[in-house]
Formats: structure tokens, C-alpha cells, sequence
């Protein structure tokens, strides 16, 4: 079963990675949507990695989600997507896999 969540992660990670590169469709959402969407998608991503590497620390997978997420940003801002780097969006995407971490914590409690 590990196997499957680790496939599942890299699957995940490749997802985002795809979506968050595309050209910007330009259309606009109710308020906050966007960083409700950054934080599920790495919340999820972090907790993939979380069944899918489960001795791995949980600080280490925010980490390497974080740092993940930076770097799509960074990406973003390089690019002529009509994308650009949002500290927000970043801000979300730890905040999303904290949020995944810190409620794995409490269940494996």
C-alpha cells in the first residue's frame, strides 16, 4: 500500500507542477479562492507523502512541500505564462501542508 501513496505523490507533485505552469486563464474567482486551492493541493501532496514515506519526519515533508511550492513560484515569476510570483500563493502552499501535517500528528496519536 506504501507504494500506491508514494505513486499517488508523484503523481500529485506532477499534477501541480503541470497546473501551476499552464498560461493563466485571466478569469477571476471569489476572493481567496486561489489560496484555498494552493493550501488543499499541498496539503494533499504533503500528506501522499506522508502514508507514502511514513517514517520520514513531518517537519522534512512540510519542508520539501514548501520548498516545492517555492519553487513552482519562483518558476511562475521567470515565465511568460501570464503568471507571476505570489509570496501569497507560497504562504499558502506551507500553510496547506502544515495543516495536513499537523492533523497527521494528532491521528497517529
Amino acid at each position: 500500500m506504501r507504494r500506491v501513496f508514494q505513486l499517488a505523490a508523484i503523481l500529485m507533485a506532477g499534477a501541480i507542477l503541470y497546473l501551476s505552469l499552464q498560461s493563466a486563464s485571466g478569469i477571476a474567482g471569489p476572493l481567496y479562492a486561489d489560496k484555498v486551492q494552493h493550501a488543499l493541493a499541498y496539503g494533499i501532496l504533503t500528506a501522499l507523502m506522508a502514508l507514502g514515506w511514513p517514517k520520514a519526519r513531518l517537519l522534512l515533508l512540510i519542508i520539501v512541500a514548501s520548498v516545492f511550492g517555492i519553487g513552482i513560484e519562483i518558476a511562475q515569476g521567470l515565465g511568460g505564462q501570464g503568471r507571476m510570483l505570489s509570496g501569497y500563493d507560497a504562504i499558502a502552499n506551507g500553510v496547506g501542508a502544515m495543516v495536513a501535517a499537523a492533523t497527521l500528528y494528532f491521528v497517529r496519536k
